[in-house]
């Protein structure tokens, strides 16, 4: 293996400890020949596709247009790269109607906004001028200035977005800036799935730092076993059973800084523009990621009575939370579907 290969592996197996998810890839009574994986660096995370098939070329292939689907749709979604819509579209600071996007950018955007109405706000893609205020440096912690919190909320509006998805035209109010991170990857994820389907391969797995999708089914398994990053320890705190679709976690572990006792990390709660409190992660289950990505967010955000209460209403849906805001494991919540599915380590 060469040194860069070496530093890759070292880097993704750091990165397994802290992200929500371990999928665990079953090749029971299969040839290690037939397993294909490799690791890239996309939408600010490692992403790893795997597959499952006999024939290399084809593997090679469809892991290569795999990562090229995710980086094209991280070229549309990204805030954080100049050239893309969304940061075209936030340079507009008087506003816009009826602005022309892509079919992509319309698709998210339009999801977005029924995960944000279904929330009530919970889940908010114009949260970036609150974004820009909380920093998760090393050592150097500060919190943002009540005053620009304050200021800040004032454009803080889903409703100031509209969207047209058969003109693929977005609307939206003067001072609106559009942050997709919380819902672009997992949408990354359904495309790259969709490209590994249509090339062929029958079984893999698609994780983006934690958003995962799956193809198939795994060989001599009845299902895909997800392990749940234990928030509070290293390792796994239980393992979920899903029989395809996708999952998605959030996580109060992942980009944090801690000040006077309390737990300052990157999940806002729109409504007040300071972290969301009383809950360490939620880990859901969605046929399709981009809705598993935003209601992970939207579920963290509302906490456990109105969270669970908003899973239990979507359609195809499921979710592990675990409540409590301490630095021991917190309460354990399951949906009506997981509560069979799930195994406490």
């Amino acid at each position: 293996m060469s040194t860069s290969r070496k530093r890759l592996a070292l880097e993704v197996a750091a990165l397994l400890v802290v992200v929500a998810l371990i999928v665990t890839f079953a090749t029971r009574r299969r040839s290690d020949s037939d397993r294909h994986v490799d690791y890239r660096f996309l939408m600010g995370t490692v992403v790893s596709v795997t597959v499952l098939t006999p024939d290399a070329e084809l593997g090679r292939a469809a892991i290569d247009a795999a990562f090229d689907e995710i980086a094209r749709i991280e070229a549309l979604t990204s805030r954080y790269l100049q050239d893309s819509e969304i940061s075209r579209l936030n340079a507009r600071a008087d506003g816009f109607t009826g602005e022309r996007v892509s079919r992509e950018v319309a698709e998210v955007v339009s999801r977005s906004l029924a995960i944000a109405e279904a929330s009530s706000g919970a889940f908010d893609i114009t949260v970036a001028p609150l974004v820009d205020l909380w920093t998760f440096p090393e050592g150097d912690y500060a919190l943002p200035d009540e005053s620009y919190i304050r200021a800040a909320l004032r454009t803080v509006n889903w409703r100031a977005v509209q969207i047209d998805v058969v003109e693929n035209t977005l609307t939206a109010l003067p001072g609106t800036e559009l942050d997709l991170a919380g819902v672009a990857k997992g949408y990354a994820v359904d495309r790259a799935v969709a490209v590994l389907r249509r090339a062929g391969i029958a079984t893999g797995v698609v994780d983006a730092g934690g958003d995962v999708g799956f193809v198939g089914t795994p060989p001599d398994a009845n299902g895909w076993r997800v392990g749940v990053k234990h928030p509070r320890a290293d390792g796994l705190m239980g393992v979920v059973l899903v029989d395809g679709g996708s999952v998605a976690t959030s996580g109060d572990y992942q980009n944090y800084f801690p000040m006077d006792g309390v737990r300052y990390h990157h999940i806002l709660d729109p409504s007040t523009g300071y972290p969301a409190r009383g809950v360490m992660s939620v880990t859901v289950a969605a046929e399709l990621a981009v809705d598993a990505d935003a209601l992970a967010t939207a579920v963290f955000v509302l906490g456990p009575d109105e969270g669970m209460a908003l899973i239990e209403r979507t359609a195809g849906a499921e979710a592990l939370m675990v409540a409590g805001e301490g630095d021991s494991l917190g309460n354990v919540v399951l949906s009506s579907g997981l509560a069979a599915r799930f195994e406490a380590q």
